[in-house]
């Protein structure tokens, strides 16, 4: 039985289904995913870690966001910076398949940390900053020391209604 839990585009604009394609080079995939026979939690179940951050990069444009990826600041990365005029995403992909609360809390610290280090860009400096953790499944903890952990088939959504979550968040506001 195929899952459709995924808010995905009913449509691809060229640029989207391009970047897919050079993300995941297995056709045999990509024509499941497209004819939506598979949902988007399944194809990302079947990709690499690189893949998969190259995933959730494409979903942050395919609803309107700037994106970097694995952007270095102080000898620290953030896997994918995502932004638009007013704010940004400090997302650290996890694809893990099994998330011990310990390693998740750990990743939580850091990607605060991470996050921070952002408001001393230019670019970034002006804008909010939410450190986020993207994962393979679903986690038992939602929010986790005011960090977001949102699945990557939740993605879309959660992004599209931040706003309702801004007090219940991390929101880091440069000098």
């Amino acid at each position: 039985m195929v899952k459709t839990l995924t808010s995905w585009p009913e449509s691809f604009d060229e640029d989207t289904i391009k970047a897919i394609r050079q993300a995941i080079p297995d056709n045999k995939l990509l024509e499941s995913f497209f004819s939506k026979r598979i949902s988007i939690e399944e194809l990302a179940t079947k990709l690499n870690w690189k893949s998969f951050e190259k995933l959730t990069e494409i979903i942050f444009q395919s609803i309107g966001y700037l994106t970097l990826t694995n952007f270095r600041i102080n000898r620290k990365e953030i896997d994918v910076v995502a932004y638009n005029q007013n704010l940004v995403f400090a997302v650290d992909c996890k694809h893990w398949k099994r998330m011990p609360s310990s390693s998740l809390k750990k990743s939580v610290n850091a990607q605060k940390a991470r996050a921070l280090l952002l408001t001393s860009t230019l670019t970034f400096s002006k804008k909010q900053i939410i450190p986020l953790i993207v994962t393979l499944y679903e986690s038992e903890f939602k929010i986790l020391y005011n960090v977001p952990i949102v699945p990557i088939f939740k993605l879309k959504d959660f992004v599209n209604n931040v706003y309702g979550y801004m007090e219940l968040i991390t929101v880091i506001k440069g000098p």
